[in-house]
């Protein structure tokens, strides 16, 4: 073989070598692919724009009839994002034009959907960063059934007391228990969301007893005439959005109508999760 086929085969192989060099940093800028975990309608990514770096993409995949609903918390306002249904090549929004932070797509269909967080790069000095968190939610009516757990009471203890957490998207969680003949139940809500409520429903009669979003009180109290299940919903004001997750403790307290009422029950603000 001549030196100059040799000197160009080299040529081609360091040219290929450059090319091949030159094409890695796009893997940096692929779409992150947002999952869920088991049993979770929501997940939540969490990034960083700055001047330099001013986007983020991400993809997900969403089953037919499903509702697609992303929530965009940020303290820069800044910070846009953008909706695209891959699958057929549609936009479907941009929050740069609507001024949206929260977005929801009824009924969806089948498609992987693609999200473009950025920031105009004038809008953000060399050396800051935004910072944000992507929720993105799926689910169908089926997700959306309310949670319910049993309040016990321990042996020789008045008080029961369960503590949760409703995640983002999560409107309510219900609490059933039942009350024997002669008794007092009383019922205290913990939190530190204002706009957090219980109402209590009397099953056995088929009775609605209270709503605290109307009574203003975050305790009630009632003597039990008859042995009664109760069914004691908690639930967040139908117009407010949740920019997180909401904690919140509920007391449980069942003693002899002719006594007063047991020490036991603490009324610390439940702590919620803080502001990014």
């Amino acid at each position: 073989m001549s030196r100059f086929r040799l000197f160009c085969r080299a040529l081609g192989v360091s040219f290929g070598l450059a090319a091949a060099c030159v094409s890695l940093p796009a893997f940096a800028g692929d779409p992150v692919a947002v999952t869920f975990a088991a049993n979770s309608v929501w997940a939540q990514e969490i990034g960083n724009l700055t001047h330099s770096d001013s986007s983020l993409d991400y993809t997900v995949a969403i089953a037919a009839g499903k509702t697609l609903q992303l929530n965009l918390l940020t303290r820069n306002p800044n910070v846009r994002f953008r909706v695209e249904d891959r699958t057929n090549d549609k936009l479907l929004l941009d929050s740069r034009k609507t001024g949206e932070s929260t977005w929801t797509l009824p009924n969806a269909p089948a498609a992987t959907y693609a999200i473009h967080v950025y920031i105009d790069p004038a809008a953000i000095p060399s050396g800051d960063t935004a910072k944000y968190a992507l929720q993105v939610g799926q689910y169908g009516a089926e997700d959306m059934q309310v949670p319910t757990s049993a309040v016990t009471f321990e042996a020789g203890k008045p008080w029961a007391q369960q503590a949760v957490v409703l995640s983002p998207g999560a409107t309510a969680h219900n609490f059933t228990v039942a009350i024997a003949a002669g008794m007092t139940v009383k019922i205290n809500l913990i939190s530190d969301n204002p706009r957090l409520y219980f109402k209590v429903t009397d099953q056995t009669h088929d009775k609605a007893l209270v709503d605290t979003s109307t009574t203003g009180a975050n305790t009630w109290t009632e003597s039990v005439a008859t042995a009664t299940n109760y069914v004691i919903q908690v639930y967040l004001d139908p117009s407010a959005t949740p920019s997180g997750q909401t904690r919140f403790t509920l007391q449980v307290g069942q003693y002899p109508s002719a006594n007063t009422q047991p020490a036991g029950a603490t009324t610390a603000a439940a702590a919620s999760t803080p502001s990014m």
